[in-house]
């Protein structure tokens, strides 16, 4: 089944407790809103639908109390990962482009 999913940003929102970027990312999942935010699994940081919780808070469900299917998980999953790869590569800063050609150089003075 084809899912519509629409990433809308893709931010780093602070720091795990070993210092590790966390990224939460926002978007539309065939037209229904919906947050997702990284853990860490075998050291790369991989993206987890956030859904209400019995006390209001956002938090990553278990299949059986989830609004999303399996299949609704692994798209958005996929979608939030190439976003994020787009926007940071492998790090935790947004890429920059180069201003400089590879082996272009500049004489910097001090006045």
């Amino acid at each position: 089944m084809a899912y519509t999913i629409e990433i809308n940003s893709v931010e780093v929102s602070g720091t795990d407790s070993k210092g590790n970027a966390v990224f939460e990312a926002r978007g539309t999942l065939d037209g229904e809103e919906f947050v997702a935010r990284t853990i860490q699994y075998s050291g790369e940081p991989i993206f987890k639908l956030q859904e209400k919780s019995e006390d209001g808070s956002l938090s990553h469900l278990v299949m059986k109390g989830s609004q999303y299917s399996r299949g609704q998980r692994i798209a958005v999953a996929r979608a939030t990962k190439k976003e994020r790869v787009v926007k940071f590569g492998d790090g935790h800063k947004e890429l920059v482009e180069a201003e400089l050609e590879t082996g272009e150089t500049v004489e910097l003075a001090a006045k």
